[in-house]
């Protein structure tokens, strides 16, 4: 034991030097071996953060998707009723020029008195001229 000590004693320092490069490199393995367990611990925390945004948010996506649907669906109302319209506005456009072409109204208006009045002046044969037209009508 006295040969294994007087050994010992003098190789201390590279002995010395031994024991520490160990204790480093056993550091070291253990630090590597203690940041891959808190990678796994980050990756398991954010998917769990991520699951309990994606739950909290879930309401507020389907109102989203409820509300655009109901803006697509009034959107396409509008658009019908508005072609609807614009195909009367149309037609009434057309009805109304045709009307134009043909006058319909006249300076005179005759009710069934004024028609019989006319037709005696001219079955007496005295209505020669326009003047008497307008002096017999009431």
């Amino acid at each position: 034991m006295t040969i294994f000590l007087k050994l010992c004693w003098t190789y201390k320092k590279w002995i010395a030097i031994a024991v520490f490069i160990f204790l480093y490199i056993w550091q070291i393995a253990y630090t590597n071996h203690l940041s891959s367990k808190l990678k796994k611990a980050d990756m398991v925390c954010a998917e769990k953060v991520k699951n309990e945004v994606a739950k909290a948010l879930k309401p507020y996506e389907e109102a989203k998707i409820r509300q655009q649907t109901k803006a697509n669906t009034a959107s396409s109302d509008y658009e019908k009723l508005k072609s609807e319209q614009q195909i009367k506005t149309e037609s009434v456009k057309r009805e109304v020029q045709k009307f134009v072409e043909r006058p319909v109204y006249f300076n005179t208006c005759f009710d069934i008195d004024g028609v019989q009045q006319i037709n005696d002046l001219i079955n007496s044969g005295k209505a020669s001229s326009a003047e008497q037209l307008s002096t017999s009508m009431p």
